[in-house]
C-alpha cells in the first residue's frame, strides 16, 4: 500500500511521519504535530487516521513500543530506561503497553532473545567463519547468492529522496513487482529537478524490524540520492542517512532469500562477538543501471549498523 490523498494532505502526513520517527523520544501529541503543518487538532486527526489506518496517538505508541523492543534486544539497558526513553512514565506502565503489543512482558522479550542468540552460537561452529564457503573462488557461500567476505565501512550521511510503500516488500525489486513504478516514479521527479544522474545511489530502507512489526504494517522506503534537501511533493519525501559504522554484506540474484545475507553479516560481527548492533536503521544499496527505463539490479550490499565491541569481549549472556 501507498498512501495517497490530495498533494497538501500527503505532504502535511508525509512530513509528520518523517518527524515522529525522528522524534519518538520528543513530544508528540495530536495538538503538537498538527500545528506544526498548520492543520486543526481535528482536521489532522481525521486525515492521518484515513491515510494510516491508525489514530495518531496509536501509531506514536506502537512505534515507541517496537522500537523498545529493539533496544531490548540489541542493549543491555534496563528496562526501566528503556521504557523512559520510550515515552513511559513507570516501569508499570511500558510493561502493559508492551504486553498488549506482544503478548509477553519485556523481560520475558529479553530472556527469549538472549536464549535463541545463545543457542544460535553454540549451533554455529567456528568453519563458519572460514572454511565453510565454497572453495571455487566465487566468494560465495555455497547458495551462490551471498559473498562469503564482510566488511566494515563508514558511512557519510546520505540525502535521499523516498517513496513509502507500507505492506510486504519481499519482491519490492522483483522485475514486474507492482512496486516498480516507485522506481520509476522517482527517477522522473530527480531527474525533471535535476538532482539525479547516472552517479545517484539508489537505496532501500526498511524502517522495521520484520519479527517485531507485523508484515501489513512494516514501512520500507524505496530511495535514490539527492545533493540537497527538498521538503515533500506530494508523496515523495526527504529525509537524512544518519553517518556511522555499517558491516556490509553482498546479495546476488533473488531477493527471495536477501535475509539470508542480512544474517551472514550478523553471524559474521555480532554473533562472532566482533561488533554490537547500533539502534539505528539498516538499508540496502542497489547496483543497477537502466536500459530503456528498464531498472535492472545487478547485486545489493547489505548495511547493518554495527560498533565494534571493547576488547574485554562480547556481550555476556544472562
Amino acid at each position: 500500500m501507498i498512501f495517497t490523498a490530495n498533494e497538501k494532505h500527503e505532504q502535511a502526513i508525509l512530513s509528520t511521519l518523517i518527524h515522529i520517527q525522528t522524534h519518538l523520544e520528543g513530544d508528540l501529541n495530536l495538538d503538537v504535530l498538527a500545528g506544526r503543518v498548520g492543520f486543526s487538532a481535528y482536521h489532522f486527526h481525521r486525515i492521518f487516521r484515513e491515510i494510516l489506518g491508525e489514530p495518531v496517538k496509536e501509531y506514536v505508541r506502537r512505534l515507541r513500543v517496537e522500537r523498545a523492543a529493539y533496544r531490548l534486544k540489541i542493549s543491555e539497558e534496563t528496562i526501566l530506561q528503556i521504557a523512559l526513553d520510550a515515552g513511559f512514565k513507570t516501569h508499570e506502565s511500558f510493561t502493559r503497553a508492551f504486553r498488549r503489543q506482544f503478548g509477553i512482558t519485556p523481560n520475558e522479550f529479553r530472556r527469549n532473545f538472549l536464549q535463541a542468540s545463545h543457542a544460535r552460537k553454540k549451533q554455529i561452529q567456528p568453519r563458519y567463519m572460514t572454511e565453510f564457503y565454497a572453495k571455487d573462488g566465487s566468494g560465495l557461500l555455497p547458495n551462490h547468492s551471498t559473498s562469503s567476505k564482510v566488511r566494515l565501512e563508514h558511512v557519510r550521511p546520505l540525502i535521499v529522496a523516498f517513496v513509502r510503500h507500507v505492506g510486504p516488500y519481499d519482491t519490492l525489486l522483483d522485475k514486474g513487482s507492482p512496486m516498480s513504478p516507485l522506481w520509476e516514479e522517482l527517477f522522473e521527479w530527480g531527474n525533471a529537478n535535476q538532482l539525479i544522474n547516472a552517479d545517484s545511489l539508489l537505496i532501500g530502507i526498511p524502517q522495521d524490524d520484520p519479527s517485531i512489526t507485523p508484515p501489513e504494517k512494516q514501512r520500507f522506503d524505496v530511495c535514490v540520492q539527492i545533493p540537497e534537501f527538498r521538503n515533500p511533493s506530494g508523496h515523495i519525501g526527504c529525509q537524512t542517512i544518519s553517518p556511522g559504522t555499517f558491516g556490509v554484506g553482498r546479495h546476488y540474484g533473488s531477493f527471495d532469500n536477501l535475509a539470508d545475507t542480512y544474517m551472514h553479516v550478523y553471524d559474521s560481527l555480532v554473533t562472532a562477538g566482533k561488533c554490537r548492533l547500533r539502534p539505528q536503521t539498516s538499508f540496502e544499496l542497489y547496483s543497477y543501471s537502466l536500459v530503456k527505463g528498464d531498472l535492472r539490479i545487478h547485486f545489493t550490499d547489505v548495511y547493518l549498523p554495527v560498533e565494534p565491541v571493547a576488547k574485554s569481549g562480547p556481550r555476556k549472556e544472562q
